[in-house]
């Protein structure tokens, strides 16, 4: 079982074959497939507790409704291990409090029908063989909260949500890795050779294999080794609405294609959010990112639109009835995360970049970045590699800022 600990002058290790800089689902998930590698990991997280910045402030849900081959490949084997956690770190009864109430992208759009029929027949063309069609019809006759302005909508009933904290702690519990707190990197060495160790406010840990998986400290994370990395931060809020007669708790993670605003059952309440709601510039990283409470009437103005409830629940609303938090998307020019190797810098691997998809994909894609530390998985054979950017084949994905 993984140590979780504040390491002092007797405890501090003072080498590892791999450092992993950063502790949320990211970094807990590298650590647990890096040790059942084989191979010794230490995780440094500069806060008081692990998944306690991006991790926390995720909405928790997971989907494999994407539209390129290796975004579902990747989700479809992270939903795999969310279905069989307990199982995979070997820790019998273990919950993550996990939710398959599906996701339901529908649209008022008179178009809708078509477009949407197409990219059932596309995603099914490249694996996804159980996402399904509804027309507006279908989905009244399966929610009856829908607007009789639904035109079309897709579905797929093995997407959902879960708890973020305990899959964070899931992993770190599996692993046989130590995981370092109130520990920041401060600078990463390198040598003739490449990476040759990190240091901390604690001391200096001597490696050969740097994992930068720092949510969005990450840029600043790999600065320390002389790379500039592509990424831009995003301020991204959500709020939970107390408990509400009116709010279905059968309901499945619902999405307004057509402007993004969504919404889930959430312990007798639900969960919102909508990324276009306000304008949004590129920030710094933030420990503590700032709320505007002029989001959620937007939000709830908007989701009622499509489900007419929410007007219902909004009415009553008061202020205490509604927890307001926010987080940074760290995003990438396609929208895809960057996993692998820094090859300018032998030892130096990269898990970071997810566009607000990390906690969904962490399964899979920290299995990548081992992999390819071990050499099981090859730059060339990697759609997330950070070449891509090199190589000048980068198109902006088609999932981009859409939960």
């Amino acid at each position: 079982m993984g140590k979780i600990f504040v390491p002092d002058a007797q405890d501090f290790p003072s080498q590892a074959e791999v450092a992993i800089i950063g502790g949320g689902v990211l970094g807990t998930a590298t650590a647990f497939h890096a040790s059942k590698a084989g191979l010794d990991a230490v995780v440094l997280e500069m806060r008081d507790s692990l998944g306690s910045l991006t991790t926390t402030a995720s909405e928790e849900c997971f989907r494999a409704q994407f539209s390129e081959p290796e975004n579902v490949a990747m989700m479809k084997a992270s939903i795999a291990v969310f279905e069989n956690f307990a199982d995979v770190i070997g820790i019998p009864g273990y919950d993550i409090s996990l939710h398959q109430q599906g996701y339901l992208f529908f649209t008022a759009d008179l178009n809708g029908p078509e477009k949407l029929r197409a990219q059932v027949a596309h995603q099914r063309s490249i694996g996804l063989d159980d996402v399904e069609f509804w027309t507006g019809d279908e989905v009244r006759s399966h929610f009856s909260w829908a607007s009789p302005q639904v035109t079309a909508a897709t579905w797929r009933a093995k997407d959902g949500w879960l708890s973020a904290h305990e899959l964070t702690y899931g992993f770190a519990k599996g692993s046989d890795a130590r995981f370092l707190l109130r520990t920041k990197a401060t600078g990463i060495l390198v040598d003739g050779h490449g990476v040759a160790g990190v240091e901390t406010n604690r001391g200096t840990i001597a490696t050969r294999t740097v994992v930068i998986a720092a949510g969005p400290f990450s840029g600043k994370v790999a600065q320390l080794a002389g790379v500039e990395l592509p990424l831009t931060l995003l301020r991204r809020q959500k709020f939970i609405v107390a408990p509400h007669p009116d709010i279905p708790p059968d309901a499945p993670m619902t999405i307004d294609l057509s402007k993004g605003a969504y919404w889930r059952p959430e312990v007798g309440g639900a969960a919102l959010g909508w990324a276009d709601a306000l304008p949004e510039q590129p920030a710094a990283p933030l420990e503590k990112v700032p709320t505007d409470w002029t989001f959620p009437p937007l939000v709830l103005e908007e989701v009622m639109k499509l489900a007419p409830f929410w007007a219902k629940v909004a009415e009553g609303l008061k202020r205490e009835d509604v927890f307001l938090s926010a987080g940074q998307y760290t995003v990438t020019p396609d929208h895809k995360p960057v996993l692998g190797p820094y090859l300018d810098v032998p030892g130096l691997f990269l898990n970071v970049g997810y566009s607000g998809h990390g906690v969904m994909a962490s399964p899979e894609g920290s299995r990548y970045v081992v992999a390819t530390i071990t050499g099981e998985l090859c730059p060339e054979d990697n759609p997330f590699s950070f070449e891509r950017f090199a190589r000048g084949i980068v198109t902006v994905s088609a999932e981009k800022m859409v939960l």
